[in-house]
């Protein structure tokens, strides 16, 4: 049975509307979605955030994640301003794999007390 998605803060959804939404969300919306197929992409076919498509969320945020980085990605609310600069470039060969970024957003929400 799917999980009930968490709602937009009230707060946020009055003044923000649509803009706002989890972080998950924003990191997926932010993710330029180019090539109709995975062979297409620059990540020559082994699958990344900008040709996975509908499976997008189940890339971001696995199984066996630590609860705190799925909290992080779903109960966090942002708001990107609507005249914030597109994003200039995705490259999915990244210098820190999925993993790492992970461990260092997981570690930084600890260290700031949230």
């Amino acid at each position: 049975m799917a999980r009930k998605r968490k709602r937009v803060p009230e707060v946020l959804w009055r003044l923000f509307h649509h803009r706002a939404r989890s972080l998950a969300e924003t990191i997926l919306a932010l993710v330029p979605q180019l090539p109709a197929t995975a062979s297409g992409c620059r990540c020559k076919g082994r699958r990344c955030l900008s040709c996975i498509g509908e499976e997008a969320m189940y890339f971001l945020v696995r199984p066996d994640d630590p609860s705190d980085y799925r909290k992080l990605l779903t109960g966090c609310f942002v708001v990107v301003s609507e005249n914030a600069p597109p994003l200039a470039d995705f490259d999915p060969h990244c210098r820190w794999s999925q993993c790492e970024v992970r461990s260092v957003s997981v570690s930084l929400r600890g260290a700031s007390g949230a």
